[in-house]
């Protein structure tokens, strides 16, 4: 499938018609994947697992399931925004072979930061295994260790650490998270529209 390539995310629930009638809600030119009605390719489907993997996260939503539909243009179909407005989850956008490998990096990098969150998790576990058994042993709480405390709690009531929050917007910008139309494409397009004819 040519660049760009839009990755629209539905709700589970929506009730996708036959493939026909998908491509009619597109342009004629505009190619489109639908998993489960498109002919498999596991190039696609790797690339919706992992910008669903990267929605799962970006989104703190680690149990959401989605469909997809995959196309080459840089608009969503107004047609096909009027009969599911409320089945949108998101778009996201893989411009060239050159971006898709970034957000394979940019996907190792998410696992990472979701390996330190459990690794700095466990460590809070531990260090209040540790105060509750000094509590225990001699009656007095720890004072001395206030910012580790402010840490561990800020993480007990969901603030992340300033390097997640950045690779969560690294991974919106580069996927152009949400964005409907894409502007600063337009002519791009329909240059590979008039060669592909």
């Amino acid at each position: 499938m040519k660049y760009p390539q839009g990755y629209l995310f539905l709700d589970e629930q929506t009730k996708l018609p036959l493939l026909s009638t998908v491509q009619a809600w597109f342009t004629a030119k505009t190619e489109i994947y639908v998993p489960g009605l498109s002919p498999k390719s596991k190039l696609l489907d790797g690339r919706i697992e992992q910008l669903a993997g990267m929605h799962r996260h970006i989104w703190k939503r680690s149990d959401y399931q989605m469909k997809c539909i995959v196309f080459n243009d840089t608009r969503v179909s107004q047609t096909f925004m009027l009969a599911h407005t409320t089945d949108i989850k998101k778009v996201y956008w893989i411009d060239s072979a050159e971006q898709a490998k970034e957000i394979k990096t940019i996907g190792a990098f998410i696992r990472e930061s979701q390996r330190f969150s459990s690794y700095v998790d466990q460590c809070g576990d531990i260090y209040s295994d540790l105060a509750d058994y000094i509590l225990e042993k001699t009656g007095q709480t720890l004072v001395g260790d206030a910012d580790i405390h402010r840490f561990i709690m800020g993480r007990a009531w969901g603030s992340t650490s300033e390097a997640e929050i950045h690779i969560r917007q690294i991974a919106k910008n580069e996927t152009r998270a949400g964005v409907l139309m894409r502007f600063d494409l337009e002519g791009q397009t329909a240059e590979v529209h008039d060669a592909a004819v």
